[in-house]
C-alpha cells in the first residue's frame, strides 16, 4: 500500500486481448446462470455490457526508489536547519549557497516525480475518487505542518511549503493529464518565467504571496511558492506523458530492487507522506536528547554568556588560558546549580544572585 504522495505509479501491463478475456463471461456460465436463477440473465447482461474492469497494475519500483532517495535528501536538508536551531551548526548554515542549491535540487526531483506519478496513476483514465482521496490527504498533511510550525516557531511558520505546493499544483495539473501535450509544456514554461515577468509589490500581501509573484521573501522555514515550483510538477506531467508508453514497455518498469539500500529506498518511496510528517519530530527529539535535553534557547544563551565572559575576562587583563578555564567553570557551575536562567541575564532573586556570585568568585580564584 502506498500513500498520498506516492500514488500507485503502476503500469497496465496486460494486453487488450488479455483484458477482454479477463472481463468477458464465458458462454457456458451465462447459460448456467439463466437456468439456475430467473434474474441471473439480467445480471450477466449488466456485467457483459458494463464498463470493463481496470487492468491489474504493477508499481514502477524505480520511481519509488527515486522518491525515497529524494526524501532522504530532503531529510538531510531539514537536519541542517535543526543543527543550526540547536546551536550545533552556524545559524546561517542552511542558507549557505551550497545548501540552498542542494535543497532546490531535491525539491525539483520530488516535484517532478509528483507529475510523473500523476500520469502513470491515471494512464488508463482519470480516477476521480483516487485523485480526491490523495488530494485530501496532502491537504490534511499540509495543515498539520502549518499547525506544528505555528506552535514550534511562530516567527517562521510554514504557510506554503512543499506539501502546500504539491496539493495546489496537483489540482492545477489534473486537466493537463488529458489536454494536448503542448499545453502541459507551455504551462510549465509560463509558470517558470512568471516571477520574472509579473512580479509586483502588490503580490506581497499575505493572502496572495503564495502565488510566487512577490518581491519580498517571507520569513518561513519552508517556502515553495506556486511560481515557479508548480512548473516542475507540470513539466513532470509533460515528460511523463511524452515517455510513459516507452517507460511502461521497457525493462525499467519491471525492475525490482535487489540490494538492501534500494529496497529501503523503495519502501520509503511508497510511504513518503507518512515519513515526511514524522521525520522532523524524530530528528528534533534525537538532537534534543543528544544535547542533554537542554532547550535550544538555553544553549544559545549559554554560548552568548560564555563569549561575554571571555571578553570581560580579557579586558580585565586575564590570560587567555585562564579566562577559558574560568569561564567554562562558571558555565558548568551555573548549569549544575540549576541557574541556567543566569545565562540570559534574566532577573535573579537575592538567593540566586548570591549563589551566582559564589560560583563566579570561586572560578576566578581557581588556578
Amino acid at each position: 500500500m502506498g500513500d498520498g504522495l506516492s500514488e500507485d505509479v503502476a503500469a497496465p501491463l496486460a494486453s487488450p486481448a488479455q483484458r477482454e478475456r479477463r472481463t468477458a463471461p464465458r458462454a457456458g456460465e451465462e447459460a448456467a446462470a439463466s437456468v439456475h436463477h430467473p434474474d441471473a440473465q439480467r445480471r450477466v447482461n449488466r456485467v457483459s455490457h458494463g464498463p470493463p474492469a481496470r487492468p491489474a497494475r504493477q508499481r514502477v519500483q524505480a520511481i519509488d526508489v527515486a522518491r525515497g532517495a529524494a526524501l532522504l535528501g530532503m531529510a538531510a536538508y531539514h537536519l541542517s536547519w535543526d543543527l543550526a536551531y540547536f546551536g550545533l551548526a552556524p545559524p546561517n548554515f542552511p542558507l549557505a549557497p551550497p545548501m540552498r542549491l542542494f535543497s532546490h535540487l531535491v525539491a525539483s526531483v520530488f516535484l517532478a516525480l509528483v507529475g510523473v506519478s500523476l500520469v502513470l496513476a491515471h494512464s488508463d483514465g482519470f480516477n476521480r475518487r483516487a485523485f480526491q482521496r490523495r488530494f485530501a490527504m496532502i491537504c490534511g498533511a499540509a495543515a498539520l505542518v502549518t499547525g506544528a510550525s505555528l506552535v514550534i516557531a511562530p516567527q517562521a511558520a510554514i504557510y506554503f511549503g512543499i506539501l502546500h505546493c504539491i496539493a495546489v499544483a496537483s489540482l492545477l495539473a489534473a486537466p493537463l493529464l488529458q489536454a494536448p501535450l503542448w499545453i502541459a509544456f507551455a504551462a510549465a514554461a509560463l509558470v517558470f518565467v512568471a516571477p520574472s515577468l509579473f512580479a509586483s509589490a502588490a503580490f506581497d500581501q499575505p493572502a496572495i504571496i503564495w502565488l510566487g509573484l512577490n518581491t519580498t521573501l517571507p520569513s518561513t522555514f519552508d517556502w515553495r511558492p506556486l511560481a515557479p515550483w508548480s512548473g516542475v510538477v507540470f513539466l513532470g506531467v509533460a515528460l511523463g506523458r511524452l515517455f510513459s508508453r516507452s517507460l511502461i514497455a521497457s525493462k525499467f518498469a519491471q525492475w525490482d530492487p535487489k540490494t538492501s539500500a534500494s529496497r529501503a529506498f523503495a519502501w520509503a518511496g511508497r510511504r513518503s507522506l507518512l515519513i515526511y510528517l514524522v521525520h522532523q519530530p524524530v530528528l528534533f527529539a534525537l538532537l534534543w536528547a543528544a544535547t542533554g535535553f537542554v532547550s535550544p534557547e538555553t544553549r544559545r544563551d549559554e554560548a552568548n554568556f560564555g563569549t561575554a565572559c571571555l571578553s570581560q575576562c580579557a579586558r580585565g587583563g586575564g590570560a587567555a588560558d585562564h579566562c577559558r578555564r574560568a569561564c567554562q567553570c562558571v558555565v558548568d557551575g551555573l548549569r549544575g546549580s540549576g541557574l541556567a536562567i543566569a545565562f540570559s541575564r534574566a532577573g535573579l532573586d537575592e538567593a540566586e544572585h548570591a549563589k551566582f556570585l559564589n560560583i563566579v568568585q570561586g572560578c576566578a580564584r581557581a588556578p
